[in-house]
């Protein structure tokens, strides 16, 4: 049986205390996991929504992060480095909840609609700009019939999972060259391709890799809103992390060996996890973990020095 893997998809705010409260009002995000340092700002945010997972941050570089810079798209006129996919559960009034984000203050750049892969999906931005799409499943497409409507090419590498297999949340990552990036990703962190769709010209059209279960999409930089790392100074809107169950020194030798550049290096923290952080060929950051010494709330807040609370102080 392969081992469970979790990912996270991190986005980084100007004021993630804002944002905590505002993803809650807007979207229904649910605060799971809050950390606060001594002077009450958030050192580690997370939130759910019908299985999803989603974490929230604030602007930060440092030494362990390299040359990357963590930023909002709102320090970076507007661009982002990564856009994120939430499935909603089947029955889910996908409209309601784009009316309920649009009240919140919510731009919508994609009312919902019925699209060609047998979706019913909107489009919104937050407060700092980050790129939200909501698709509810609402019937089974063939590769056939989503060619005969397009034109483009549809390469499943492994079988379609049924739509309540997908990760409820799916990050995707914007490459100058997504191509090659889609090669990398394979021989550095082992993510399995999957489906690698391109139009009549032989450029992505979107694609979608696996990690033991996880959706992982590769993506160009499509419009004005998607950058590339190396297009906004190495500056990054996102980060991934996933959290494997075993073989985090074997993955770390793979990513090294691939030409990784581990920007923070393999050791177990404080909190009980084993993890490095490395940066993939265009400057993304990602992140990997392995829980090696279960702690609870009370033992990594006294190794930490953090407070967890269910959410900020100030919003409570």
């Amino acid at each position: 049986m392969t081992p469970a893997a979790r990912l996270t998809s991190t986005v980084v705010c100007r004021d993630p205390k804002a944002s905590l409260d505002w993803l809650e009002r807007a979207f229904g995000f649910e605060v799971t996991t809050l950390l606060t340092d001594a002077e009450g700002q958030v050192a580690h945010a997370e939130m759910g929504f019908h299985g999803a997972r989603i974490g929230v941050a604030g602007e930060w570089f440092g030494d362990m992060l390299g040359p990357a810079v963590m930023k909002s798209p709102a320090s970076l006129d507007g661009q982002g480095t990564q856009f994120c996919w939430i499935d909603l559960p089947e029955g889910f009034d996908i409209d309601a909840h784009c009316e309920r984000a649009r009240a919140a203050g919510a731009r919508i750049t994609q009312a919902p609609e019925e699209q060609f892969y047998g979706a019913r999906t909107y489009r919104a931005l937050d407060p700092d700009g980050h790129v939200w799409n909501f698709r509810r499943h609402t019937r089974d497409v063939a590769a056939q019939e989503i060619e005969a409507a397009t034109g483009l090419t549809y390469a499943v590498e492994t079988a379609a999972p049924a739509p309540e297999a997908r990760s409820p949340v799916t990050p995707y990552v914007c490459y100058a060259d997504p191509a090659a990036a889609y090669g990398w990703l394979e021989a550095a962190f082992g993510l399995e391709p999957h489906i690698y769709v391109t139009d009549a010209a032989g450029g992505l059209a979107h694609a979608e890799m696996t990690f033991r279960g996880q959706t992982v999409g590769v993506s160009k930089a499509w419009s004005e809103r998607h950058a590339a790392p190396g297009d906004v100074a190495g500056r990054n809107t996102q980060t991934i992390h996933l959290q494997l169950d075993d073989g985090i020194d074997d993955h770390h030798a793979r990513a090294v060996a691939a030409g990784a550049e581990i920007v923070r290096p393999l050791e177990t923290q404080a909190y009980g996890d084993r993890t490095y952080l490395a940066l993939d060929l265009e400057g993304h950051v990602w992140s990997f973990g392995q829980t090696v010494k279960p702690m609870g709330v009370a033992q990594w807040d006294a190794e930490l020095g953090t407070v967890t609370l269910r959410r900020p102080a100030a919003t409570r």
